[in-house]
Order: structure tokens, then C-alpha cells, then sequence
């Protein structure tokens, strides 16, 4: 039977990067989970909402690709978005197989509450760091982001 434990020249995952990386988008999420919560939106609800206010009527396919998501699961969230009233689906007038979604009113009058949300998020999440700091911060998560992204090619 083989052993469970780990040998002590094996590294284990929490001195990892990668680790570290897990922890602070665990509590990130929740922390956005908590402030968009009390705006009655899910995490994600957001992005797909962004999408929409900046780029208008936007097929299923084209908001999957600019959230960074499978069609399908654009599918399935805009749902509730529908039920909220924060979203419509309809027809696209030159061609019947696509449909479009846009952000309504509703959802437009939101916008500066999300934008207010994120922006404390943002102020929350960067508290403890200088200008220069947050400066690195964003490079070297571009430069995370798009490692991890030619990885998954």
C-alpha cells in the first residue's frame, strides 16, 4: 500500500507561487462576491454586463469571447440575467440564426454602482502597496496571465 505522506524533500504546493496566486483569488472572489452581492449580481454577472455596455448588442459568440468564456456558459448566466430584467435577447434583424443581447435600462442604471463596486475592490484589494508596487503588480500579472494563456494552447 502505498503511502499518503509526503517525503520531506518533496515541496508539497503551499510554498508555491501558484498557491499564493489560489489563496488571493479565493479572497478576491469572495470579497467581489460580497460587494456585488449587495447589488443582486453574481461574480461574473459583471463582466458580462461590461461587455454589453461597451459593446453594445453583442452575439452569444462575440460576448463568450470577450469574457473569456464557453458559449455555453453564457448561455446558462445570461438566464438569470434575462429573469433580473437586466438583459434581453432578440433576433438579429439581418440574420435569424444569430441572437443578440444588449444591457437594458435597468441595467444601464446600474453601470455606476458596479463601476463604484469594483472601484472599491480595486482601492481593497491594492491597499497595502505604493504606486510603484501596484505599477509591478499589474506588469507581472500581464505577464502571469499571458504565460498561463499560451500554456493552455
Amino acid at each position: 500500500m502505498a503511502s499518503t505522506r509526503r517525503r520531506r524533500d518533496e515541496p508539497g504546493i503551499q510554498g508555491t507561487s501558484s498557491y499564493r496566486i489560489a489563496q488571493v483569488a479565493r479572497a478576491h472572489r469572495k470579497r467581489a462576491s460580497d460587494l456585488l452581492g449587495e447589488l443582486g449580481l453574481h461574480v461574473g454577472q459583471e463582466m458580462v454586463l461590461e461587455a454589453l455596455w461597451s459593446g453594445g448588442a453583442l452575439s452569444q459568440t462575440e460576448l463568450a469571447d470577450r469574457v473569456g468564456v464557453r458559449k455555453a456558459t453564457v448561455t446558462v448566466g445570461l438566464r438569470s440575467l434575462e429573469r433580473a430584467g437586466l438583459v434581453e435577447r432578440r433576433r438579429d434583424p439581418h440574420d435569424d440564426r444569430i441572437v443578440r443581447v444588449r444591457a437594458t435600462r435597468k441595467a444601464s442604471a446600474l453601470r455606476p454602482r458596479v463601476y463604484r463596486a469594483w472601484q472599491r475592490l480595486d482601492h481593497e484589494t491594492l491597499a497595502g502597496l505604493s504606486a510603484e508596487e501596484r505599477a509591478a503588480l499589474d506588469r507581472l500579472l500581464e505577464v502571469v496571465g499571458r504565460s498561463l494563456n499560451e500554456g493552455a494552447r
